[in-house]
């Protein structure tokens, strides 16, 4: 594990290939948040006694249910906490995981420094999250946005192309100070992007609205 910001740490999955993915921790007094990426062939099982070390997981937040897994119930059972996603995606990550909790499908706070956004269109119910640090305000992004290596990339599902356009419209009238994404363990020097001026934010925005229109 390795610290990206005070407070933001990569977690590599515990047999670290190229093609697995990795997850996110933000360290914070009130309880630590899991930003779980989990695939069906990768787990952090091997770095549980490490995140005991630093406080342990007091809620996982599934940007949507495509990294929904077993492993998330692994995680919820050894640090006794809950799997957190939208209503909207509830029935889909319940196929794959028992211990879920969902919030309503609108833009509100989870906690004071936690703020749940809506963003459809990777997903119906996808959402990003919102997180003060120390060092600014990071945006989740889950695989909503997600860099390939390259570039950055957004992907629409099939009926969602026209929802993502209008989510990252709605996403440049919300100041934040980095972006994140899960990316491949071989991507992640690529998943952070600080974008701190409105401009940047908004021409960032615009770029992946016009890739996806």
């Amino acid at each position: 594990m390795k610290e990206l910001l005070g407070n933001l740490i990569i977690v590599e999955p515990s047999k670290a290939t190229a093609l697995k993915y990795i997850s996110f921790l933000v360290r914070r007094r009130s309880g630590n948040l899991l930003f779980p990426c989990f695939s069906n062939q990768s787990t952090i099982t091997e770095r549980f006694a490490e995140l005991d070390a630093m406080g342990g997981v007091s809620m996982q937040l599934l940007g949507d249910s495509h990294f929904r897994t077993a492993h998330c119930d692994e995680v919820s059972a050894h640090f006794g906490c809950s799997l957190h996603c939208s209503e909207a995606e509830r029935e889909a990550v319940e196929q794959k995981c028992v211990n879920v909790t969902a919030f309503p499908f609108e833009r509100h706070r989870l906690a004071a420094d936690i703020e749940a956004i809506p963003t459809p269109g990777h997903r119906p119910g996808g959402v990003c999250y919102l997180v003060k640090l120390a060092a600014g305000r990071v945006l989740f992004a889950g695989d909503a946005l997600w860099h390939d290596g390259t570039a950055w990339r957004s992907y629409p599902s099939s009926k969602g192309r026209r929802q993502l356009i209008a989510s990252f419209t709605a996403l440049q009238d919300i100041p934040f100070d980095y972006l994140t994404c899960n990316t491949k363990v071989q991507d992640q020097a690529a998943c952070l992007l600080e974008l701190k001026d409105d401009g940047q934010r908004r021409a960032f925005l615009d770029e992946q609205i016009a890739l996806i229109s």
